[in-house]
């Protein structure tokens, strides 16, 4: 008997080890997705529907499908220019933030030297288990190690105070300037923030072309439009120019987030009362995009998207402060209703997307054309394949953002449950703790899409008489 009650919480252990509540969060909306669309095909619609078009079906797709192709044309028809400015190295300070980055680090420091004096570069080896800071220490770069995993904002804070110029360049491990000019002009004239044109570096993978056209797109059309009122809403984790005296202030202010945690820091530095605002260089530099689809998935979903539900409160500041551009009051009030609140009805229709290929067929060729109209605007740097295939890449951004809510909701439970100071100590929290979140997200997920599969929703849209029958 004694051999079996010890034999037993060591069998606990051994699954608690091999489960990993924080990857699960994000990656069980895949088959919690296909499910709910197979669900709601088989009893609501009843299969594959290619003899009908019902115009109040078209009513709820088109709208909600497109929104971003017709967003994308307003930028290209309102579009503002770049700035054009001179450097001053000397006034610039090099932080990078890096972990684990022993195959990559040092490329970057090479690239950097070639413009800095590397008594200008720091890097912050923050909770690395390989050879980063052995690779850093030979570049003869300042190096401070940082044992414990602190997270890319708090390695920023640590740096910061240690830095004597007066601006700072904060850039991912990844990063390549490749010579391009460090516009400390822009800064001297009173702006607060300078972002740059980020490009992906060139690769013959598909996924990677598809993310070219994305940051060409993002950098070169939808920032160039929020440059005219220098009301840029997001400086790119991947390289971004400010004062050392704004990211002092804002130490005690950042949340340490690192899900969105480059837009939080921009959107905090529009909410600063002396903010003379933020601004496109024209000055490219190149990233290390992911390879492959998996990759892609999780980048978006544990890294990117839940950065933007995260940042809710910032963009409701935005939207009703007294002194916001209306170029950023309109951009909050996209990714609030548009995509955070939309996503809902997106996801809701999808299998009618999926079940009524006409309806798919439509918004496919709506879609197309609207992104010809920027794939032309952006010197059709891809090949047009590309294009043809972006709508799918958009559904995968739709998916991705599920997932991300997913795994948003899961942390801010954990959070809150712990009391933790920094959110992204969701990883340190009990099994326990994190067992009840993920029940809860899931279940309240699911709860939703059966809710929609017992009494098709869309009804009250195609049918008046759907309300009045429901009650």
């Amino acid at each position: 008997m004694a051999e079996v009650l010890t034999a037993t919480p060591n069998l606990g252990l051994r699954l608690r080890a091999k489960i990993n509540l924080d990857q699960l969060a994000g990656t069980i909306t895949l088959p919690l997705l296909a499910l709910y669309v197979a669900a709601f095909g088989a009893r609501d619609i009843h299969g594959f529907v290619l003899n009908s078009f019902n115009t109040g079906y078209l009513a709820i797709i088109i709208p909600i499908w497109v929104i971003d192709g017709v967003r994308g044309l307003l930028d290209i028809i309102f579009a503002g220019n770049y700035k054009l400015a001179k450097e001053n190295i000397k006034k610039v300070t090099v932080i990078i933030a890096c972990k684990d980055g022993e195959q990559i680090i040092g490329r970057t420091l090479d690239d950097l030297k070639e413009k800095f004096k590397p008594k200008q570069i720091i890097v912050v080896v923050n909770g690395s288990t390989d050879k980063t800071a052995s690779v850093v220490r030979s570049h003869k770069v300042q190096c401070i190690e940082v044992i414990e995993p602190i997270g890319k904002v708090r390695a920023i804070n640590v740096a910061v105070p240690t830095v004597k110029t007066p601006y700072v360049l904060l850039l991912d491990d990844d990063t390549l300037l490749k010579g391009a000019t460090v516009p400390t002009e822009l800064l001297d004239l009173g702006y607060t923030g300078v972002a740059f044109r980020v490009h992906v570096r060139k690769s013959k993978a598909w996924v990677t072309q598809l993310q070219a056209h994305e940051y060409r797109k993002g950098s070169d059309v939808g920032k160039k439009r929020q440059n005219k009122r220098a009301a840029v809403q997001n400086i790119s984790g991947a390289i971004g120019l400010y004062t050392k005296q704004e990211l002092e202030r804002q130490i005690g202010l950042h949340n340490g987030e690192f899900a969105g945690e480059d837009l939080q820091r921009t959107m905090l530095l529009h909410q600063e009362r002396s903010n003379q605002g933020v601004v496109l260089s024209d000055s490219i530099v190149f990233t290390e995009p992911p390879a492959s689809l998996t990759q892609l998935y999780k980048q978006r979903v544990f890294g990117w998207f839940p950065g933007l539900y995260a940042n809710l409160t910032n963009f409701l500041k935005l939207m009703f402060g007294r002194n916001t551009p209306i170029n950023l009051r309109e951009d909050a009030f996209y990714n609030i209703v548009f995509v955070m609140c939309m996503d809902i009805i997106r996801i809701l229709a999808l299998p009618i997307m999926i079940f009524y290929p006409w309806y798919f067929v439509v918004m496919y060729i709506t879609y197309v054309l609207l992104e010809s109209i920027a794939y032309l605007k952006v010197q059709c740097k891809e090949p047009y394949w590309v294009v043809l295939i972006y709508p799918f890449f958009g559904l995968f951004g739709l998916i991705t953002r599920f997932g991300a809510f997913s795994v948003f909701c899961y942390r801010r439970i954990i959070a809150k449950l712990c009391r933790l100071q920094f959110r992204d100590d969701f990883r340190h929290a009990p099994f326990e703790v994190k067992a009840l979140s993920f029940l809860i997200v899931v279940t309240s997920l699911t709860t939703i899409l059966l809710l929609n599969v017992a009494y098709d929703y869309s009804h009250f849209f195609t049918d008046p008489q759907a309300a009045i029958r429901l009650f």
